[in-house]
């Protein structure tokens, strides 16, 4: 498919506050920007800040080095079209109605974008989008990319030439910052790497052949986590550039994780162990949040929204699920007692819209599953098909020896469960107490 050079256009927006000098917002600053940048797919040992000495990002370890590195952030859902919803919307997935991919977000659903174009902010969208066609949700500028952003095997032909996905967003979205310099931003890059199909220019996959030289999903897939920081180096170098990068806040992050070994849904990620529901999360505002913090308090997708509100000095709506965590960015707060998690081991082959499911209903792939994770590292996992999970994370990071037969009665499962109670409670939640009701004191 050809994709023809994209033509980008800027409308104009009311009530753009005036540039002036000043290190704080004020009802005369500029607001500060937010560039926040998704990849799919992407473990936390994709990003060489998070330990792994093997994979190559020099970038998005620079990235981290100047603001906040997350060690502890979880998906709301640990699949791509649902957690990305959570991401813009800073609602569960049974809130904001899209459990599956391929299911559109409803146009109601509030959105960042919509809260921060409402504040004067030029918004724009470039790459994979994968939450329903014809509703761009507040993003005034939205390019239409073949393969739904994804194009085929991470290329585009243009003008007969074939170019890694990548380089072309990152193109459009240098362009979108470059036109819009007098004016708050809100600019989302949605790169498709390294979610397969495992595929990357040669000289990058050359640069792991003695790392791997028998292993090609692992070589070509830490090679995409380097061609997506290279991307991501030219966004910030183009921020730089644009003397822009001291009032932006830049979050990274990912959809979910990936298994190269898959577990008992033989699935990459579906799953509410950490290397599929745990995700990178970097954070950088210069001046706001300080440089070289590494926190291991948790977060969660749903907190997104709130916490870059927060951070960038614009209202928090009422209505959101997720929590303001900008004190935690700033170092001054803790983070949340306890994540949550929704889970649909297998795919969900349901017509759309989305009808209310019906619990346990066909358990060979409508078996739902809630998973809880608390600051000490016990994390519970509650299946209407399976029994119950308890590990604890600290010690048994790949989440092999499961405690809960011998734990059943524990204090540490009771108070587990009370936390997805009320959690189930306060969030509209149906399936999570009738998991939970056999652990519950009676």
């Amino acid at each position: 498919m050809e994709l023809p050079r994209l033509a980008l256009i800027f409308l104009p927006l009311a009530g753009i506050v005036a540039p002036t000098t000043g290190a704080s917002p004020s009802a005369t600053a500029r607001p500060r920007n937010v560039l926040f940048i998704l990849t799919d797919q992407h473990r936390q040992d994709g990003v060489g800040a998070y330990g792994n000495p093997v994979v190559k990002t020099p970038h998005l370890d620079q990235l981290a080095r100047g603001g906040i590195r997350f060690e502890r952030s979880y998906t709301a859902q640990p699949v791509c079209a649902p957690n990305r919803a959570s991401i813009l919307s800073g609602l569960y997935p049974f809130t904001h109605g899209l459990r599956e991919n391929g299911w559109p977000l409803s146009p109601r659903t509030r959105t960042l974008a919509k809260m921060l174009a409402a504040h004067g902010y030029a918004t724009g969208y470039f790459g994979k989008w994968h939450l329903g066609r014809g509703d761009s949700q507040g993003f005034a500028t939205f390019p239409n990319y073949p393969g739904d952003g994804r194009g085929r095997d991470h290329y585009y032909t243009i003008d007969g030439m074939r170019r890694y996905a990548t380089d072309v967003l990152t193109d459009d979205a240098i362009g979108f910052l470059r036109q819009t310099r007098a004016q708050p931003f809100f600019l989302f890059v949605s790169y498709y790497p390294p979610h397969p199909p495992y595929s990357v220019p040669p000289e990058y996959e050359e640069r792991y052949r003695a790392q791997f030289p028998d292993d090609a999903e692992r070589r070509i897939y830490y090679a995409m986590c380097t061609k997506v920081d290279e991307s991501i180096g030219r966004l910030l170098d183009a921020l730089h550039e644009l003397g822009r990068d001291r009032d932006t806040l830049v979050a990274f992050t990912s959809e979910h994780g990936h298994y190269f070994e898959t577990r008992w849904n033989d699935h990459p990620k579906r799953l509410c162990y950490d290397t599929a529901a745990r995700v990178p999360l970097l954070m950088r505002l210069p001046g706001v949040i300080p440089a070289g913090q590494v926190t291991r308090e948790l977060i969660s997708a749903v907190d997104l929204v709130p916490t870059i509100l927060g951070l960038v000095g614009q209202p928090v709506p009422e209505g959101l699920q997720g929590q303001d965590l900008s004190g935690l960015a700033k170092g001054t707060a803790p983070g949340r007692d306890a994540a949550f998690m929704i889970n649909f081991p297998f795919i969900i082959r349901m017509p759309r819209p989305d009808p209310v499911l019906k619990f346990n209903t066909h358990p060979d792939w409508r078996h739902e599953e809630r998973a809880v994770v608390n600051r000490a590292g016990w994390k519970l996992i509650l299946s209407a098909a399976r029994e119950p999970e308890l590990y604890f994370v600290p010690d048994d990071p790949d989440e092999r020896n499961n405690r809960f037969p011998a734990m059943r009665t524990s204090d540490e499962v009771r108070g587990l469960a009370m936390q997805v109670y009320r959690w189930a409670i306060e969030t509209g939640d149906s399936v999570a107490p009738r998991l939970v009701q056999d652990l519950l004191p009676q």
